[in-house]
């Protein structure tokens, strides 16, 4: 019993009954602190001690007041005054930001849970107080993450209204400028095949021989009206591709007797350089796709193989089966194209020129449109070239399992 008695001292001003109580007190998680009637602190653990920096013999009759900032000390009498007319177990400020001061002056957030006791000079109460400063730091950081979040919420509902505008505004432009082209390609047709029509009379002197010089003039008024009407033709094709408006009209068709009447068409202009125009087909390969823009297709991209050829070199069109995918390739012996222009050539109106070139040939348009048309069948369109290696084109087209008839 001597030796409760003389750790309770160190407890408090009395003695502590049980050995296993004090053990108890002391294994407590939260600081402990038993204050009587008149507010002094008559008992505390050592969790007290750790928390506010003080020693125990420090805070032993001292009131309770001095755990606290200064600022609430005044009012505080008056609190437990109205605490001990209602004494019930309950949380302290319930919902406020409790605060409590160190020994350095420093303060710190906490929790403070009372409850009534009976002591040996009458009403007590007994405080458990915890400190919850790192608790009160995350639910801080919380609130300012949620703030911020609200903050960006509210940001990127304005940025997807003002996109929502700028896209509408966009679709209208595209739709305007679909609907100009498609218009004026209209309109400058009719004149153009006009002009291409009087420069065929006049070439084939229906009104009148002509002299040389106005042979090489018509020759020039035809090869430039042509010129044009090619160009608009291209640029009519794009608008209505963007614009939603082209019709494909499926069937199924051999594609050998596609290659060759493209063919038919490019053999001249392959043997004017010398070049070597060949084909590798699978047998019966049969696409189900619109014929005449497979053949614009094809087109394209033979005549631009040919156009980047040197003389006496090589262009194949090499076809296979994968399933119900046909694989379409043009490759040829040409100047090639660097890495970077692999995506871009397939741009609306990018040209390449190539080192000794000084002039850029074509309208930029014509793989655009290829690579348009090859998607508007479900397929898809690649390059594989490195300068001065030539380059291959590859394509997929839908095949056909119904015979051609």
């Amino acid at each position: 019993m001597k030796e409760d008695i003389a750790k309770s001292s160190s407890l408090g001003s009395r003695p502590v009954a049980n050995n296993r109580y004090w053990r108890l007190l002391e294994a407590a998680p939260d600081g402990i602190v038993e204050v009587d009637d008149s507010g002094r602190i008559v008992l505390l653990n050592s969790q007290v001690e750790k928390m506010f920096g003080y020693r125990r013999e420090e805070l032993l009759g001292k009131s309770v007041e001095m755990l606290m900032p200064e600022r609430f000390r005044g009012r505080h009498p008056a609190h437990r005054e109205q605490y001990r007319a209602h004494s019930v177990i309950r949380p302290m400020g319930s919902g406020l930001d409790l605060r409590a001061v160190r020994a350095d002056g420093t303060e710190f957030a906490v929790d403070i849970n009372i409850s009534p006791f009976e002591g040996e000079t009458g009403g007590s109460v007994v405080c458990a107080i915890r400190d919850v400063t790192d608790r009160r730091l995350a639910e801080e950081e919380i609130r300012n993450l949620n703030l911020s979040l609200e903050q960006r919420t509210r940001d990127l509902a304005v940025i997807n209204s003002e996109l929502e505008v700028r896209n509408r505004q966009v679709e209208k432009a595209d739709r305007l400028k679909s609907n100009f082209l498609t218009t004026m390609s209209h309109e400058l047709r009719t004149p153009l095949n006009a002009i291409v029509g009087f420069a065929d009379l006049l070439a084939r002197q229906t009104a009148g021989p002509l002299t040389q010089k106005q042979e090489r003039f018509v020759g020039n008024v035809k090869e430039s009206s042509r010129h044009l009407l090619s160009l608009v033709d291209d640029i009519l094709d794009i608008s209505k591709i963007e614009a939603g408006c082209l019709d494909l009209k499926f069937e199924s068709f051999s594609l050998s007797v596609a290659v060759d009447e493209v063919l038919s068409t490019l053999r001249p202009l392959a043997a004017a350089k010398e070049i070597d125009l060949t084909t590798d087909l699978s047998v019966d390969l049969t696409l189900h796709a619109d014929r005449l823009r497979v053949r614009q297709v094809l087109y394209n991209l033979l005549s631009n193989a040919i156009k980047f050829t040197p003389a006496k070199g090589s262009v194949r069109l090499v076809s296979r089966a994968n399933g119900s995918v046909i694989h379409i390739s043009v490759i040829d012996t040409g100047i090639g194209i660097p890495p970077e222009e692999n995506e871009k050539i397939f741009e609306v109106f990018h040209r390449y020129l190539t080192p000794t070139q000084h002039v850029c040939e074509g309208t930029g348009l014509g793989l655009s449109i290829t690579r348009l048309l090859v998607e508007q069948h479900g397929g898809k369109i690649w390059v594989e070239s490195e300068p001065g290696k030539g380059s291959q084109f590859h394509l997929t087209m839908p095949g056909s399992r119904d015979p051609v008839r």
